[in-house]
């Protein structure tokens, strides 16, 4: 019988993350054809992974952050310690995992922050790398970091994976960078006919990081809330895990990315928490609110267009890659500005027929560009054709 190729899959977030669950997404159908060994940080990751493969944990996986919202400036500068410190037990886990598994025929790298440990993985097995890439990367052609980390990008990895056309642009190298869109894998009920009540539901889903706008969401409604408008929020997620000596220490220096836990305590707040079922999520709220900084549309924006839930998203471009202003979804530009955000949520307010219209358009979208079977085709290929 033809052995299975072997693919090391390195998962440099050990936390819950969008990355995970993109990923996830692939592996479960692709487990079965080939044999993934997952090199990850230890953390919630090893209980999502260890249902496909094999699963290698380390207390640090060398990381460098070249992206567009966190990328090395100020005090950040001081994780480029964290980071040095983690290379030693980067390089010995993988030792670990060539002396037990031997032989692998592919290395997939999950998310373009984990680069020097997917690098070190690439010394030391000498095999393709692929690297996903799923947040847009800092490109500045004046900046030394910028070009030194495109450098490394280019001399190393065999393929680039970007998840939509936003990413593809700060991440494009000729003849290496490719579109893999993200997909969503679930039998699908149809989303209950609801109501239409008084009370707006907004809902976020993911991490809960200051970056992520989840504070001014908080903010605006608690706002609008004064003023008498019936709003209830949302939320599913987790929080990063620390250790108690980080958490500290990140605090100490103010540059700790989680948001004060103390929020959720408002009464007009419902945390879920993390949720199994991503549609007892959706089946809850009204749209969808993604006021993120990270000038991104990130998964839930498609994973709400396939629960015909219409998304309110801050952005840079009126153009987008998913999102169509107007269309399904309302877009703001200005991150700061809580106005501008009370402004989107009181248009689904006033008029709350946009939600079932705008819905209805964002599922077609989501359906079309998101093709679940095309696109697990297209990595199934991507695989064959470097191993060969």
């Amino acid at each position: 019988m033809k052995r299975k190729y072997k693919i090391l899959y390195i998962q440099p977030i050990g936390a819950f993350s969008g990355s995970l669950k993109s990923s996830e997404e692939y592996i479960k159908n692709l487990y079965t054809k080939f044999d993934f060994i997952f090199f990850t940080q230890n953390g919630f990751a090893k209980k999502i992974l260890k249902k496909y493969g094999q699963v290698f944990e380390s207390f640090g996986l060398c990381k460098y952050d070249n992206t567009e919202n966190s990328h090395y400036k100020g005090l950040r500068w001081l994780l480029i310690f964290r980071e040095v410190f983690y290379v030693i037990p980067t390089i010995l886990n993988l030792l670990k995992i060539k002396f037990f598994i031997k032989d692998i025929d592919l290395i997939h790298l999950n998310e373009i922050t984990g680069l020097p440990s997917a690098v070190l993985a690439k010394l030391i097995f000498r095999k393709p790398l692929i690297v996903h890439v799923r947040s847009l990367n800092y490109r500045n052609n004046k900046s030394l970091k910028s070009n030194l980390h495109l450098k490394i990008l280019k001399k190393f990895a065999n393929i680039i994976l970007a998840i939509d056309q936003e990413v593809f642009k700060t991440v494009n190298i000729k003849n290496k960078t490719t579109l893999l869109r993200n997909i969503l894998d679930l039998k699908r009920k149809n989303k209950k006919n609801k109501k239409i009540n008084k009370e707006l539901k907004i809902g976020y889903i993911g991490t809960y990081l200051k970056y992520k706008g989840i504070e001014n969401l908080i903010e605006a409604v608690e706002e609008l809330i004064l003023k008498d408008y019936k709003i209830k929020l949302i939320f599913a997620g987790k929080f990063l895990d620390r250790s108690f000596l980080m958490k500290n220490l990140l605090s100490w220096f103010s540059i700790d990315n989680n948001i004060n836990s103390n929020l959720f305590k408002k009464i007009f707040i419902k945390n879920m928490g993390f949720v199994k079922k991503i549609q007892n999520f959706y089946d809850q709220i009204d749209i969808l609110c993604f006021p993120s900084s990270l000038n991104a549309t990130g998964r839930q924006i498609f994973e709400a267009g396939i629960f015909s839930t219409p998304v309110i998203v801050c952005l840079k471009n009126k153009v987008n890659d998913g999102l169509v202003n107007n269309v399904n979804g309302l877009i703001y530009n200005n991150f700061f500005s809580i106005k501008q955000l009370q402004e989107k949520i009181l248009v689904f307010y006033k008029k709350r027929k946009l939600i079932k219209i705008m819905g209805r358009k964002g599922k077609k979208i989501a359906l079309k560009r998101n093709v679940k079977n095309h696109n697990i085709k297209r990595l199934y290929n991507i695989y064959l054709n470097l191993i060969h």
